[in-house]
C-alpha cells in the first residue's frame, strides 16, 4: 500500500479530526499511567506519519508491532529498529511496548531483537502466546512452559528488559483463565516477565469475577491493555470504547495502584483502515482516547 503523500497527511492534520487542544494541559497533568497506541490497524504509514497523528491525539507512544505480519518482521528488526525509534522520537513519540512473536530463548533471532531493543531504551516487549494441547495433563504443561519462561526471564534480567505475557481468552491459550497464569510465574520476578492484563479478555472468561483474578496477580501487572466489547448471543464483539460492557469499576480500581504501568489501547473494532477512511478511523481513535483519560481523571 503506499503511504500518504506528505501534503494529504498534512492536511488530514488540519482537517479537524484530530487536535492537540483537545487535550489540556490540567488533563495531561493528570494522566498518570502513559498512554500508547497499538498501532496494527495504522501499520500502513511510516514511523514519522504514526508518530504526528498519535502526538496530536495525545499518546506517549506506541505499542510497536515487531513481529510476523507486523509493521517490522521479525528478521529485518535488528537492521530496521533503530530508525523505527528515531523517526518516532523525532515526532515526540516512543516504543512503550513492543508486541514480538518471541516466548523462548532459543528462537531464531530472539536474543538479538531483545538486545538491540533494550539498547535502544525499549523497557517492555509482549511475548507470543502460548498453546494448551488437549491430550496432557494442564499441570505437566504449565511445568513445561514455565522452565522455557524461566529461561527467557533470565536473558531479560541481563538485558534490562520487562517480558510482559497477555492473557488471552480462549479455551486453548495459557492464561484465558488467568489463574493459570499465577502458577505459570510463580517464582520468576515480575519485572524481569510479567502480565499484560487485557480486560477485555478477563471479562469475556469472568465478567463478573474479573476483580478477584485481578486481585490475585496485580503484584505482576506491568502493562494494561484497554479495549470495549459486547457479547451478541454467546460470541463477543470488539465495539469502540465506552460502548460495551467494561465500565468505569475497572478504571476505578487501577487508579488505586500506586505503580503506573503503561496503558495500550487496543482498537480491534477498526478494520481495513486505509488512506480513504483514515480521516474517520482517526476521529474514532481520538474518542477512544478522550473516554480513557475522562476515566483516569
Amino acid at each position: 500500500m503506499n503511504l500518504l503523500n506528505r501534503r494529504s497527511f498534512v492536511g488530514l492534520l488540519g482537517a479537524g479530526c484530530v487536535s492537540v487542544n483537545s487535550v489540556s494541559a490540567a488533563a495531561i497533568a493528570r494522566r498518570r499511567f502513559p498512554v500508547a497506541f497499538f498501532e496494527k490497524p495504522l501499520q500502513f504509514l511510516n514511523y514519522r506519519e504514526l508518530a504526528e497523528v498519535l502526538g496530536e491525539i495525545g499518546f506517549d507512544g506506541i505499542e510497536a508491532t515487531i513481529r510476523k505480519g507486523g509493521h517490522i518482521a521479525p528478521e529485518r528488526a535488528v537492521d530496521e529498529l533503530p530508525a523505527c525509534v528515531d523517526e518516532l522520537r523525532a515526532g515526540g513519540q516512543q516504543i512503550l511496548v513492543m508486541a514480538t512473536s518471541i516466548n523462548r530463548v532459543d528462537q531464531p533471532g530472539a536474543e538479538a531483537l531483545l538486545r538491540t531493543a533494550a539498547k535502544l531504551g525499549v523497557k517492555k516487549y509482549r511475548l507470543n502466546g502460548l498453546p494448551y494441547s488437549g491430550d496432557r495433563p494442564i499441570l505437566q504443561q504449565l511445568d513445561d512452559y514455565r522452565a522455557q519462561l524461566v529461561e527467557l526471564a533470565a536473558l531479560n534480567r541481563e538485558l534490562g528488559i520487562t517480558g510482559v505475557y497477555q492473557n488471552h481468552a480462549g479455551s486453548r491459550n495459557v492464561g484465558g483463565p488467568i489463574w493459570d497464569l499465577d502458577y505459570l510465574l510463580k517464582g520468576i520476578e515480575s519485572d524481569h516477565l510479567g502480565i499484560a492484563y487485557d480486560i477485555r479478555h478477563a471479562m469475556v472468561e469472568g465478567s463478573s469475577a474479573w476483580p478477584v483474578s485481578l486481585k490475585m496477580i496485580r503484584p505482576r501487572v506491568r502493562c494494561v491493555y484497554v479495549k470495549d466489547f459486547v457479547f451478541e448471543g454467546a460470541k463477543p464483539k470488539n465495539v469502540p470504547m465506552g460502548q460495551g460492557i467494561v465500565g468505569a469499576g475497572f478504571y476505578n480500581a487501577i487508579k488505586k495502584w500506586d505503580s503506573r504501568p503503561p496503558i495500550s489501547i487496543h482498537a480491534p473494532y477498526l478494520r481495513a483502515v486505509n488512506q480513504q477512511n483514515m480521516k474517520a478511523a482517526l476521529s474514532r481513535l481520538k474518542a477512544d482516547f478522550d473516554w480513557l483519560q475522562s476515566k483516569l481523571a
